[in-house]
């Protein structure tokens, strides 16, 4: 008879898939199951998910995890979601309410521009660490609730982020939480003392008793019911948001380490010692709390990175194949004059400017398939760049000292991106040789609560090895970026014609 393996069972929930990952008591990942989930775009600017699917996509992931594997024991549970999508349930049946209004949805813009226009953004800033932005959930929950949860009474009503839908089903219904990381994505949390703000819930009509009570992001949340091949009593060990976890396998922990995420959208991110004082642009969040202690965090969020490469695949004619895609742009001769600006949800970190559209410069008779397909990672790099230059100037006045950028993320797995990543950025790239870094830190985390290591001293003798990229072409990598910032400011001009042609067609 096999002997039945110790290991922690790593969830991570993102925008594209759900995966699950078997990581062994040496920090060992094991096996990896994964599956896909669907986006719905019901009108211009909205972001939508399936609860259910997601979580019939967790299931089949940790399905497919076990099955890859053989006998386990599983220890104990971490779980890593996409952050500041939004969801209601009942509780009484568990029944979603509605959709899960995905981060990138725009739809509650209105609500967002009033709330900057009564004047209420560096107050909400100054609580939160966040500027106002449909991105963040407190608008989206406002909007379920008067949309589709307005004939449920509003006791049974809780609202949470998919971290907290997860760890609802997998507990059978009995604990509605979240961790300190998620709670302050959703600017209704006071980052400095990592509770729900009375005030922030009351100016958004949320009720704190509708919400998930606050924990450590590593904390015996609950255990699991059994559910398919997952079997019941299985401590649920860790909650973390998708990029904080990130930084925490990156080795974040340690001064001075920035990381990106190179996913749908991209997440750069770097610990800071107190709650940071961030320039406009850049965010001061929660990057994680053991026990009373929270870590923060500068971030600069980029909405549009990886979700472009599909796109352009489609439009150069290569039936949305990105890794097409990858080997057209390589063929690009010399620098090209084409730049993308994937302005087509307005541009997140560190400009933050809604209501724009995309734009390709530079376009001339010459231009060819193949420098679009280039413009368009381009446009990943740049805008990595350009929150990279934020933080070198952040908190306090005193510039953060980055001497290399560590990466994660699908698209980091493309060596000729990465290689332009560091180029524009003057700066070492370092990549880990595991590619799950968000699922290895909630794998982390969910070990420290539960006992498996007993510091964060033995987290960093898990880290897995890193590859180093040295940047090369620095020079044309500059001179492109120049090109890129102007291309940006013609997005930002063009945003602000339109405003005052449609002013002026009102007036007629």
């Amino acid at each position: 008879m096999s002997v039945a393996t110790p290991a922690l069972l790593a969830i991570d929930q993102g925008t594209t898939n759900a995966k699950a990952l078997l990581v062994g008591l040496d920090g060992t990942p094991l096996a990896l199951g994964q599956c896909a989930v669907a986006c719905r775009y019901p009108r211009a600017g909205w972001v939508e998910q399936s609860a259910i699917e997601l979580w019939q996509a967790v299931l089949c992931a940790i399905e497919r995890c076990l099955e890859a594997f053989g006998p386990v024991s599983l220890v104990g549970i971490g779980i890593s979601a996409q952050r500041e999508s939004a969801l209601a349930w009942d509780a009484r049946d568990g029944r979603p309410l509605g959709p899960v209004i995905g981060w990138q949805c725009r739809r509650t813009e209105a609500h967002c521009e009033r709330l900057v226009e009564d004047g209420l953004d560096a107050w909400i800033r100054s609580v939160t660490g966040l500027p106002i932005d449909p991105l963040f959930s407190a608008s989206k929950m406002r909007w379920l609730l008067d949309h589709a949860a307005r004939d449920t009474p509003r006791e049974r009503v809780r609202l949470g982020n998919v971290d907290s839908w997860l760890l609802w089903q997998l507990s059978g219904g009995a604990v509605h939480a979240t961790d300190a990381s998620n709670a302050s994505r959703t600017q209704l949390c006071d980052i400095s003392s990592g509770q729900w703000s009375p005030e922030l819930a009351e100016l958004f009509g949320i009720a704190i008793e509708n919400l998930p009570s606050i924990h450590s992001s590593a904390h015996r949340f609950g255990v699991t019911r059994a559910c398919g091949r997952l079997p019941g009593g299985v401590p649920i060990g860790a909650l973390i948001g998708d990029s904080h976890a990130a930084l925490f396998a990156q080795g974040g922990f340690l001064p001075g380490v920035v990381k990106a995420t190179f996913g749908t959208g991209s997440s750069v991110m770097s610990a800071t010692h107190g709650v940071a004082r961030a320039l406009p642009g850049l965010a001061t969040t929660i990057a994680w709390q053991l026990g009373g202690e929270r870590c923060y965090a500068l971030e600069g969020n980029v909405t549009v990175s990886a979700s472009i490469l599909p796109w352009m695949a489609q439009l150069v004619g290569l039936n949305g194949s990105v890794e097409r895609l990858a080997e057209l742009a390589r063929e690009a001769d010399g620098e090209g004059a084409a730049i993308l600006v994937p302005a087509m949800v307005g541009l997140g970190a560190p400009r933050w400017v809604n209501g724009l559209s995309g734009l390709i410069d530079g376009l001339s008779f010459s231009t060819s398939r193949a420098e679009l397909a280039r413009a368009a990672f381009d446009s990943i790099v740049h805008q990595i760049r350009d929150v990279v230059d934020a933080m070198r100037h952040c908190a306090s006045g005193e510039a953060l000292v980055i001497t290399e950028l560590r990466v994660d993320g699908g698209a980091c797995a493309n060596h000729w991106l990465m290689q332009r990543q560091a180029d524009v950025l003057a700066l070492p790239v370092r990549r880990s040789c595991h590619a799950e870094l968000s699922a290895l830190g909630a794998a982390y985390l969910a070990g420290l609560a539960l006992g498996v290591w007993p510091d964060l001293a033995a987290i960093e003798r898990l880290a897995p090895a890193r590859e180093r990229i040295e940047p090369r072409d620095v020079a044309a990598a500059e001179r492109r970026h120049r090109r890129w910032l102007v291309a940006v400011e013609r997005t930002l001009h063009r945003a602000g014609s339109r405003c005052e042609a449609t002013a002026m067609e009102a007036d007629a």
